[in-house]
């Protein structure tokens, strides 16, 4: 479900690059589905979070674990940055930067779009088995007053840059591949705690119907930019904004609950499994189909028009998955996918 959202954003989110659609009924759509899956990367951390702090993952001690991690995120890491430095970039669309850009954009993390990801990640596998060690026999209250206090000290970091324009002096927070994972340490610890379903009770409806309300906040909120200049600095829209982050744990704690109670044939549940495993492979790769459409169909690509772009969405989604499925058939693309 969330990499549907990750391709959602990066499709339907051409929309909201046409201002002159302002207030029509084009952009209402295309901000709703936008924003509205703004809780795609948080539950992508969440869901790394409970794998890779349970102490089973650990077992091994630390240096094994990072081991596996590395010889599954590197490989991938490397080969997919060339691929849209090389052939995205420079093939397709003939952009020839300098050596110092390049280092630049890497040290930045925008080789391309959504590499950032495979940064992020690496940086929650480096600071895992230390996470792990302190939560393990703190229970589950140390995990949630943990990822509660990590989250709030990234709410205040990510205020501060608001705040202080607000007042006249701004003070711009930088980012690098070195740091960028900081931010989700609060997400990451938060899939951990909340990782165990109820089967039973109505814990899932609360939990959806606040994820849901707070998700129409943070389309409203982007909707009125730059007006309430103090809300907008305050909780600026972003993955890792509080009120973002607050409607990702509940709906990932509505999902699971709602999992829990469903019983899948032992087909579906393997295909389940297929398609989830394909999922890393469709978030690297995407992006290459995408860039297919903006090269070779321009003018289909910049159709901002609703039809249009759920085409676009439906034939990303099917070629990505397509791709990734076979893929991992394959045993030197699967060590990439």
């Amino acid at each position: 479900m969330a990499i549907l959202g990750v391709l959602a954003i990066h499709i339907f989110g051409l929309i909201l690059g046409e201002e002159q659609l302002r207030g029509t009924s084009t952009w209402y759509f295309g901000l709703i589905i936008d924003l509205g899956s703004t809780w795609c990367v948080p539950v992508f951390v969440m869901i790394s979070g409970a794998l890779l702090l349970d102490p089973r993952a650990h077992v091994g001690g630390p240096g094994i674990f990072l081991r596996k991690r590395a010889l599954r995120l590197v490989p991938a890491l490397v080969v997919w940055h060339l691929v849209y430095l090389l052939l995205v970039r420079r093939v397709f669309f003939d952009d020839r930067p300098t050596i110092e850009n390049v280092l630049l954009q890497l040290i930045d993390g925008r080789i391309f779009t959504a590499l950032y990801f495979l940064w992020l990640i690496l940086g929650l596998y480096l600071v895992a088995p230390v996470l792990a060690a302190f939560l393990a026999d703190g229970g589950r209250k140390r995990a949630v007053v943990t990822a509660v206090v990590a989250s709030a000290w990234t709410a205040v970091i990510l205020a501060l840059p608001g705040i202080t324009t607000e007042l006249g002096s701004p003070r711009p927070r930088g980012d690098n591949i070195v740091i960028m994972f900081l931010p989700y340490i609060g997400i990451f610890v938060a899939g951990y705690a909340w990782r165990e379903p109820q089967r039973h009770g109505w814990r899932w409806l609360w939990t959806g119907a606040l994820a849901v309300a707070l998700m129409a906040e943070t389309i409203w909120q982007y909707n009125v930019r730059p007006d309430h200049t103090w809300l907008q600095a305050l909780s600026p829209v972003a993955y890792f904004s509080p009120l973002v982050v607050i409607a990702s744990v509940c709906l990932f704690v509505c999902v699971i609950d709602l999992c829990s109670r469903v019983e899948l044939p032992d087909r579906a549940q393997r295909v389940l499994r297929s398609l989830g495993a394909a999922t890393f492979g469709v978030f690297l790769c995407h992006l290459v189909f995408y860039s297919v459409f903006r090269r070779w169909y321009p003018d289909f690509w910049a159709d901002p028009r609703p039809v249009a772009k759920i085409q676009m969405y439906v034939a990303i989604v099917v070629l990505s998955f397509a791709l990734s499925l076979v893929a991992r058939k394959v045993p030197v693309l699967r060590r990439v996918f």
